[in-house]
């Protein structure tokens, strides 16, 4: 899987689910949870993004250019924090 992503031009590392699950000790996940960017939800009142990083602009569109590569994101906090 790295070979066939980082070839689709985004750098990759591969990790297993339980060196995702360690990224993720600690916190807990908030509305909508990990899930796949293109099935993001955004914010309609959301500022405007600030503009990519110039190293980065060359990876901009990769996923919806190769549809076998998937970005995950999501949104966590530490638990007892309140949500605002």
């Amino acid at each position: 899987m790295t070979a066939h992503i980082s070839g689709g031009g985004v750098p990759w590392q591969t990790r297993t689910p339980a060196e995702v699950d360690a990224l993720f000790e600690g916190l807990e996940p908030l509305e909508p949870g990990l899930v796949n960017l293109v099935d993001w939800r955004p914010d309609a009142d959301q500022p405007p993004l600030a503009p990519v990083d110039p190293e980065l602009v060359p990876y901009l569109g990769a996923t919806e250019l190769n549809k076998g590569i998937y970005e995950y994101g999501g949104v966590l906090r530490v638990p007892g924090t309140e949500e605002g």
